[in-house]
């Protein structure tokens, strides 16, 4: 089996101590998903396939009268996260932004929706740094280790820029519907 950004995902999950299908999602939810999204969908088809291939084991143990499998990396799981980690291999970037893909193709908008989907843009912006700041950032420097908190602190800078670079947008726009207001 050929490891995928999301087997990895996966494996350092179960490395930092989430130990079930529902409390990874969780903890991308609160950690990753600025960068590393991952659905219910896709969690537990990949946990199956990563049991299936020996990296990691897992063992039910109900809650009540629900269901609940646990799982743990094996000593080839940790291995393979080892080996990406230390990987001389310059990953590709891809960001998946459907704001942004909405601004590239914008100019088949009145100028006035236009700047009504960057205002739209904006202010989801603005919330993404407010909540990000309120809430990533202080539950990344309660966790152990430093790296989270790095990863966080470039997440914090990115979403203040973005919501700065939404503002000046929507200024310009704004300015380009009413050149009176340059005045």
């Amino acid at each position: 089996m050929r490891l995928k950004p999301g087997s990895y995902l996966i494996l350092g999950m179960l490395d930092s101590g989430v130990s079930t299908g529902y409390a990874i999602k969780k903890a991308v939810d609160r950690s990753t998903r600025f960068f590393w999204a991952a659905s219910l969908a896709q969690v537990y088809p990949e946990l199956a396939a990563l049991e299936n291939d020996g990296y990691i084991t897992g063992s039910d143990e109900p809650h009540g009268d629900r269901p609940r499998r646990t799982y743990r990396l094996t000593d080839k799981g940790r291995a393979a996260l080892e080996e990406w980690l230390r990987s001389e291999r310059v990953p590709d970037f891809e960001q998946r932004d459907e704001g942004l893909l909405r601004v590239f193709f914008a100019d088949a908008l009145p100028a006035a929706d236009a700047l009504a989907l960057v205002r739209r843009l904006r202010a989801r912006a603005e919330e993404i740094d407010r909540d990000f700041q309120a809430e990533i950032l202080p539950l990344a420097s309660r966790v152990p280790g430093r790296f989270r908190l790095i990863a966080a602190r470039e997440g914090a800078d990115y979403f203040a820029w973005r919501a700065a670079w939404f503002r000046n947008l929507e200024a310009e726009l704004a300015a380009d519907l009413d050149p009176e207001s340059r005045l």
